[in-house]
């Protein structure tokens, strides 16, 4: 199958993807037609047609991207949704070596068990598929596992009634059916529990928490009685063990858990009264502080996380400490580094799209905008061989006092603080080439046919490329022409994927045609 040239509804040139390619974009990205996706009905309602014909037609390349999406991207719904579409299949070789390398914990399985269910997908679970889930749980269950998810697992076992006569795996059943405390982590949760309710933390109660992993979900709800000196070491315990992820996603947790009432007096009318306001300012003790920063700036930890950059951003706008803000900062920029860290000599235009469009809202907290902005200062922190222009009705260099010490969020900001308009004339773009190498315009979902035909036209460098980065894009793309290539989607690493593109590394589907599906 392969792409060809259509008309888009604008009357534009539009380029017709392989379903190779919408696969990749899908399985990989969480990306439908150039839509993020991350509801599941959404998705069952709107994908069970490419569903259908990659099951048809390109089964084994389906799973490997399912594989890549949830391995390299750390999507978790569209390749759980895959299995489902996989178990229909009467040969379920794809489905067995495919299941263990995307379920990765009792919460995707139980995702799993109740899509095969009620999706339509299938008529409830089968045998083969139960004995599949069975495997899952005998070889994969332990202490945490079963206690952290101890109500999906309950579910799960009453549907495939699993069998093991090993004394560990009889006694999780126990504590799942029948909250029996038959394992070390089950008695120390219930032990720690108890404690806190009886402000008491000491030795005995941190070790317990750090040898069990015990979580602060699992604990919070047992602070309530503790005095200020126990809930500080408590805390700082409890963030001391956090993974990336959590430890970001709990920093204005932290602050709100210290935080303390002031008063402030304000003016309160036109004639010059003052009135007191109560305001929430957090007193977070230096300990846990210097703690956090270090922990933030571990970045051994972050590349381990398989964190967006986004995740960052969002924590930088609503976290209120400074020293969390710098440190955040710090993180971004040198990762921008090493994810962007091309040759010096290459040359690049970067027009970021700052139209009214962009404004619209990609995800809960991200706006288009956010991300556009984002990834241009990411590219002129890490390779300053770059110029950056925002781009609308018309365009503007960006250009900054002091470079060096411009964050990659300040930097952004002013990229989306240029005057520079409402509309959409990307071809503007090209009064300012001056022989780069690659043109870089990062946009929502707008066509740039003006621009791609004034690049077409222009003089420029053997292998010189035009990329389109649609963030939201739609389902067609502009022309074929091998100098003009467009990504969609917002992940981050799609910054690597420009820099393979620029050093003429494989592309996305040739990464996923690498994966093995042979069992380990």
């Amino acid at each position: 199958m392969n792409s060809g040239i259509k008309r888009n509804y604008e009357g534009g040139i539009g380029y017709e993807m392989t379903l190779k390619e919408k696969i990749a974009e899908f399985f990989s990205l969480g990306l439908l037609n150039g839509t993020f996706y991350q509801d599941e009905v959404d998705v069952l309602n709107n994908a069970r047609e490419l569903f259908e014909e990659a099951l048809e037609n390109c089964s084994e390349f389906a799973t490997k991207s399912a594989i890549y999406g949830n391995n390299v991207n750390s999507l978790k719904l569209v390749p759980t949704i895959w299995l489902v579409y996989l178990s229909t299949l009467e040969d379920k070789t794809l489905f067995n070596v495919a299941f263990d390398r995307i379920i990765r914990n009792p919460k995707m399985l139980y995702d799993f068990m109740e899509m095969s269910r009620k999706s339509g997908i299938r008529e409830g679970l089968g045998r083969s598929t139960k004995k599949t889930m069975n495997n899952w749980l005998n070889n994969h269950l332990n202490e945490y596992q079963v206690s952290r998810n101890k109500s999906k697992l309950k579910d799960i076992v009453k549907v495939t009634r699993p069998y093991n006569n090993d004394e560990e795996f009889q006694n999780y059943m126990r504590y799942i059916s029948k909250d029996e405390l038959t394992f070390e982590r089950a008695i120390a949760l219930k032990s720690v529990i108890n404690e806190l309710l009886n402000d008491n933390v000491d030795e005995e109660v941190i070790s317990l928490i750090n040898k069990h992993r015990l979580q602060l979900d699992e604990l919070k709800h047992s602070t309530m009685n503790l005095s200020q000196e126990n809930k500080e070491e408590l805390y700082y315990e409890m963030y001391k063990g956090l993974n990336y992820n959590a430890l970001i996603l709990n920093l204005v947790a932290l602050e709100r858990v210290f935080a303390v009432e002031t008063e402030k007096e304000i003016k309160n009318s036109i004639y010059g009264q003052f009135k007191q306001e109560k305001i929430i300012k957090s007193d977070l003790p230096k300990k846990i502080i210097d703690m956090v920063v270090g922990r933030i700036n571990d970045l051994d930890l972050y590349r381990k996380s398989n964190m967006l950059p986004f995740g960052l951003f969002n924590a930088y706008n609503m976290v209120s400490t400074n020293e969390f803000k710098d440190a955040i900062s710090r993180v971004i920029e040198t990762m921008s580094r090493e994810t962007f860290n091309i040759d010096k000599d290459i040359s690049l235009l970067v027009g970021v799209d700052t139209s009214a469009s962009m404004g619209s809202m990609v995800s809960n907290t991200l706006s288009a905008m956010d991300i556009a902005t984002l990834f241009g200062a990411m590219i002129r922190k890490s390779h300053l061989n770059s110029s950056i222009y925002a781009v609308a009705t018309t365009i503007e260099g960006i250009e900054l006092d002091n470079e060096q010490t411009v964050t990659v969020f300040e930097m952004a900001k002013n990229i989306a603080d240029a005057d520079v308009g409402y509309g959409t004339y990307f071809e503007q773009i090209m009064k300012h080439y001056n022989g780069e190498k690659y043109i870089i315009l990062i946009t929502d979902n707008m066509y740039a046919d003006e621009l791609e035909k004034a690049w077409l036209k222009a003089k420029k460098p053997k292998g010189a490329k035009l990329i389109v980065w649609q963030l939201v894009a739609y389902q067609t793309k502009a022309s074929n022409d091998k100098s003009v290539i467009h990504l969609a989607g917002y992940s981050d690493r799609l910054l690597a994927l420009v820099k393979n593109i620029i050093e003429g590394k494989a592309g996305q589907i040739e990464e996923i045609e690498k994966i093995s599906l042979a069992r380990s």
